[in-house]
């Protein structure tokens, strides 16, 4: 199962980078190097659904997101989401979140304060500061995925990571980061997926499960969190109110990155400094 994942990994990067692009079963198969029959087959063993099936539910995920935080029609959203029409965008997301997207954006705001995740006392002290856009370069990172809650992430893969990298022999500090590809309010708890990740000077062939990625630089909206790495998911609901507000700029969407300051990632740290990134652009 391990050279399935293998395999199929730098497709999984694909389709999350281009889902606005052609991604039908021929598509992926010539991407891969595989037959769409055998794509197919090694697809829903591996990931548990079936191609067309999984960029359909990343695309209406997107979308669930951005009609919560963009103001652009409906037809705008369904374009950029990979959708040929609002037609058959608004029958999908009726199908996968139970109401038509115009109704589901009025409920979605309506609701958005009382999100869970803001606690009415917090026990384990923690601060944030200003948020401030700033923008990245490029990275190329090497990753391993997990799926599932985000509050679950192992530390073990970083500390795969370290070894991989050791191995490698890269020279130089560190640079950590974790990838949090999907928002809790639209994707199931068993599905979202979050990449451990350290930076690397170039791309690479996977091995085994650690892949690569490159993480496009530009305008984020940056927030240093300083406190114990299980108080981050505390620290998100006071910054997203944040971002709906920035005077120049608009929240894109997702994918959030984490920039971990510190020279090996633990949770035996208490008093650690991270950078919650996500994409802005200008209005």
């Amino acid at each position: 199962m391990n050279g399935d994942w293998e395999t199929l990994l730098p497709l999984l990067v694909h389709i999350q980078a281009n889902l606005e692009a052609d991604l039908s079963l021929g598509a992926l198969g010539r991407k891969a190097g595989l037959s769409p029959f055998h794509l197919q087959r090694l697809f829903r063993a591996v990931v548990g659904e079936t191609p067309r099936a999984y960029t359909e539910r990343l695309r209406l995920e997107r979308a669930a997101f951005r009609l919560l935080i963009h103001e652009s029609a409906l037809l705008e959203i369904a374009l950029d989401c990979g959708f040929r029409n609002h037609e058959t965008f608004a029958r999908a997301f009726r199908r996968r979140f139970g109401q038509a997207p115009r109704s589901y954006r009025e409920w979605a705001r309506w609701r958005a304060p009382e999100e869970p995740g803001e606690p009415a006392e917090v026990t384990t002290p923690y601060s944030i500061s200003a948020t401030k856009v700033i923008r990245l370069r490029p990275i190329h990172v090497a990753f391993l995925r997990h799926t599932g809650p985000y509050e679950n992430v192992p530390e073990s893969l970083f500390d795969d990571l370290q070894s991989w990298r050791s191995k490698r022999g890269y020279p130089g500090p560190a640079v950590w980061l974790g990838i949090g590809h999907d928002s809790p309010s639209s994707t199931s708890p068993e599905k979202l997926r979050f990449d451990a990740a350290v930076e690397v000077p170039a791309p690479f062939a996977s091995e085994g499960r650690v892949a690569h990625q490159l993480l496009p630089g530009g305008e984020f909206a940056v927030t240093t969190h300083a406190g114990p790495y299980e108080t981050l998911t505390q620290a998100y609901p006071q910054i997203f109110p944040r971002l709906m507000t920035l005077p120049r700029h608009r929240l894109i969407g997702l994918p959030v990155v984490e920039i971990y300051h510190t020279t090996r990632v633990t949770v035996a740290h208490r008093m650690n400094h991270t950078d919650i990134c996500l994409p802005v652009e200008a209005k």
